[in-house]
């Protein structure tokens, strides 16, 4: 009966130790989703506001690329606004009028050449049907762990 009694005692610990320490690692103390959107929505006046999109980032041994389409209706004036204070390193954000496997793709915008206290970013755009939005992140190592950007997108 104690060895039966033992066991599950053993098992409860077990499962609550690996919540906690799930726990841990899902704080999202470095991201204020609340903060980086209100910063965001003040850069997007005086279009209003369409949508959001949280992203995190975690960085990784190599470099590598996520990217987002986003569809606009052709007529409207649009601003894409990008806030990165929650990201340790900074990344490169690029606006393209098509996808990452087209050969008639063209630049619209980047921060490639931006300065690296800068961490908020605006971009008017119209007369397109999508832009593709181009995140291309730094190779990590042990002080980067990760952290997470808002684009926000208004219209006119």
């Amino acid at each position: 009966m104690t060895k039966i009694l033992f066991n599950k005692l053993i098992k409860s610990t077990s499962v609550f130790v690996l919540f906690l320490v799930a726990c841990a690692f899902q704080s999202d103390a470095p991201c204020d989703a609340k903060a980086l959107k209100e910063k965001a929505k003040k850069q997007l006046e005086p279009y209003t506001y369409d949508m959001s999109k949280l992203t995190r980032i975690v960085y990784k041994a190599k470099p590598w690329l996520k990217e987002i389409e986003v569809p606009l209706f052709i007529g409207e004036k649009y601003r894409l606004v990008f806030n990165t204070e929650a990201l340790p390193k900074q990344i490169v954000i690029s606006v393209y009028n098509r996808d990452k496997d087209s050969k008639k793709r063209k630049l619209l915008f980047t921060t490639k050449d931006a300065a690296a206290d800068k961490k908020e970013f605006s971009f008017d755009i119209s007369m397109a049907r999508k832009a593709f939005v181009d995140y291309e992140m730094p190779a990590g190592d042990s002080t980067a762990s990760g952290g997470c950007l808002v684009f926000m997108l208004g219209y006119k």
